[in-house]
């Protein structure tokens, strides 16, 4: 394929993707003073302080720390420590600890803003793999064109924004995709120390790379299968390949212990447990049942401890099968296909209308190279359909994966379309015009609140499709009400808002909390959402996962 042949040795195209990440990383800064704090960032911040000040990680082991010290480091490097706090009648949580991390010295928008800028580097990162792995396979104008499109994205830049997890995990599992490709293609002593480095940050940036890089990789190596009726590399023995494996687990392992400061502790202090609270793991699998109730009886020391209870907790929030909220409707244990309509409405169309072509463009490849080209693909298709049956849908951003993945081959897509042949180039090179004007504007558009955005699949009223999770309300507004509320002279309110922010730290007038099922007269219905999500609320007040704190309704978000 002609495409192919583009030098990778010019240097515009790497100017260019540096001009544009540049820019991204200007708008997101920008946003740092219109964007509230959003409702995960205390508990991320306390967990990070938690671990670089007292060296241990229990307030919240759920997520692997690595995106946990990239949001404290810059904290800690200022001067911030874990909080002495006295709450009377009152468990402390890691709300009171994130908040008191912000406000405690006094410089709470200087301490939210270097949270904030922790995740950048990832950001980064991430647009440096879509630009490299776009422009090995297509060549260097999709690669200049996969990174215009991803670094426009509203959701990428949403939580490239905040102090969350999701780009970190991103960045580290997308990198992780690329080095099995690289592997695969070329299974080198040196590939697979890369395959196990990278293992290793993606497995300390979530868990949710235990599921994602199995059937990612499953699909590439099937597709690899088809096309060349080949496993790894060219005449590569299985005594290579066996030993390859043992070295990129033993990496990833390393790395990730790493990432705990190679901690060791008993299991019940891991786990927070005593030796007359032996939980039963009834919603575990017997045979691993047995072996948690072996663990916490015989309390042995092992390595991470703080990884299991992780492990754990998030297995059992999956299990719960939470409530949630789509198209209108709520219900327990949510849809399987909740995560392909957040996608398919949380992205600009003219970027979901390029990876398609760009789809459409992996029949022109050389069957030896198609395997490759259709990797990106392959690998969002995995992490779509491996999490149809998970019961937690809250948020498109736990498979914010997909979206470096689509952008690599929507890059393969704009090439195509400039690169058609006499006859068809003129219109082609036209509608690519046109999709790429049109992303401007969707990414413009949403400058304001990067959170909120949904494509015009929507409609003009998004809460009736999709609100929890971060997906249309986070808390980001706080600030914009108190200025609304001041701009009118209002000096007391009735507000419902999700958020975890300490009201009494806010320049909000006095206020009364609602009450589900009780209509409130002169109601400041700050909410989004409207008479659905109301329910929904309604919903989780009644169910006992919503508590009420200083006055303003938060709800506890594991994501």
């Amino acid at each position: 394929m002609s495409l192919s042949d583009e030098t990778h040795n010019a240097r515009w195209p790497v100017v260019l993707c540096a001009l544009l990440a540049l820019a991204a990383v200007g708008r997101i800064i920008s946003s740092y003073s219109l964007t509230s704090q959003a409702f995960d960032e205390p508990c991320h911040i306390a967990a990070a302080i938690e671990l670089l000040a007292r060296h241990t990680y229990k307030l919240d082991p759920v997520h692997p720390p690595l995106a946990r010290i990239a949001i404290g480091l810059p904290l800690y490097l200022a001067g911030e420590r874990y909080p002495k706090l006295s709450l009377p009648d009152q468990e402390i949580t890691y709300h009171d600890v994130g908040n008191a991390v912000l406000s405690g010295s006094g410089h709470y928008a200087r301490n939210l803003a270097l949270a904030r800028l922790g995740v950048l580097p990832f950001f980064l990162l991430a647009t440096a793999i879509v630009f490299l792995w776009a422009r090995r396979e297509y060549g260097n104008l999709a690669a200049v064109m996969a990174a215009a499109l991803f670094t426009t994205l509203p959701n990428v830049l949403a939580f490239s924004s905040i102090a969350y997890t999701d780009i970190v995990a991103a960045a580290t599992q997308v990198g992780l995709f690329f080095a099995f490709v690289q592997w695969l293609d070329q299974a080198t002593k040196r590939s697979a120390l890369w395959l196990g480095f990278t293992a290793g940050l993606a497995l300390a940036s979530k868990a949710t790379t235990v599921i994602f890089f199995p059937a990612a990789a499953l699909a590439i190596v099937l597709g690899k299968w088809i096309c060349t009726r080949t496993l790894v590399g060219e005449n590569v023995a299985p005594r290579q390949i066996v030993r390859h494996v043992a070295i990129a687990a033993a990496l990833a392992i390393l790395t990730l212990w790493a990432t705990y400061g190679f901690s060791v502790g008993h299991v019940r202090e891991g786990m927070n447990l005593s030796a007359d609270s032996i939980p039963s793991f009834r919603q575990f699998p017997a045979p691993v049942a047995r072996a948690g109730r072996w663990l916490v009886a015989s309390d042995p020391l092992i390595p991470v401890p703080a990884l299991i209870k992780g492990v754990a907790d998030a297995w059992v929030l999956n299990k719960e099968k939470p409530a949630a909220y789509l198209l209108g409707h709520i219900k327990e244990g949510g849809w399987w296909y909740f995560f392909l309509v957040g996608v398919a409405v949380k992205s600009p169309l003219p970027f979901l209308v390029l990876a398609g072509v760009g789809i459409i463009s992996l029949k022109t490849f050389d069957p030896q190279r198609r395997w490759r080209a259709m990797a990106p693909p392959l690998a969002a298709l995995a992490v779509l359909l491996v999490t149809m049956p998970v019961k937690y849908n809250a948020g498109v951003r736990h498979v914010m994966v997909v979206f470096p993945l689509l952008a690599i081959v929507a890059g393969s897509g704009c090439s195509f379309l400039w690169h058609q042949q006499e006859g068809r180039r003129l219109p082609a090179r036209i509608g690519l015009i046109v999709l790429l004007s049109w992303q401007a504007v969707s990414t413009m558009r949403a400058q304001s609140d990067f959170l909120a955005y949904f494509n015009e699949l929507a409609g003009s009223d998004p809460s009736k499709v999709m609100v929890a999770g971060c997906d249309l309300d986070c808390g980001q507004d706080l600030s914009l009400l108190s200025r609304e509320l001041q701009a009118r002279h209002i000096s007391h309110a009735t507000i419902a808002m999700w958020t975890s922010a300490d009201p009494s730290r806010t320049d909000l007038p006095s206020f009364d909390v609602p009450q589900a099922y009780r209509p409130v007269t002169r109601m400041v219905r700050y909410q989004r959402a409207r008479t659905e999500v109301r329910k929904f609320i309604s919903h989780a007040v009644s169910g006992g996962r919503v508590r009420l704190v200083a006055g303003l309704s938060t709800c506890q978000s594991r994501g």
